[in-house]
């Protein structure tokens, strides 16, 4: 399977544990009232969020399905901008560990890899 149909896979279990994260970072006390509220507010749109970094209020990271749709990521960005969080998209993932033969590599590269 490609990475796309894993990922619709895996997403309802994912978003589970983002949850799941998100509560026991607030056990150990590593919360903080402004990602309740993240939380609170990504929740209204149907979103998961949880605290990233090393918590305390600092950052929080929401998951978005590859089929939400642009008006609601809008609008749960205008929310939050309200509640005075800053917002920035990026896209996480890659295919993984890939293999290149040696055979494809240049000479110059190859020389490098022989010295280390």
């Amino acid at each position: 399977a490609g990475w796309a149909s894993m990922a619709e896979m895996y997403l309802p279990l994912i978003r589970e544990l983002f949850d799941i994260n998100q509560h026991h970072l607030n056990v150990i006390g590593v919360g903080h009232p402004s990602l309740d509220r993240l939380c609170r507010v990504t929740a209204s749109h149907g979103l998961h969020s949880k605290l990233t970094g090393a918590g305390g209020g600092g950052c929080g990271i929401t998951l978005l399905r590859p089929d939400t749709s642009p008006l609601a990521v809008e609008a749960a960005k205008r929310d939050l901008c309200a509640c005075g969080f800053e917002c920035w998209e990026t896209n996480i993932g890659a295919p993984g560990v890939t293999l290149h033969s040696s055979s494809s590599l240049n000479a110059e590269v190859l020389h490098a890899l022989s010295k280390s």
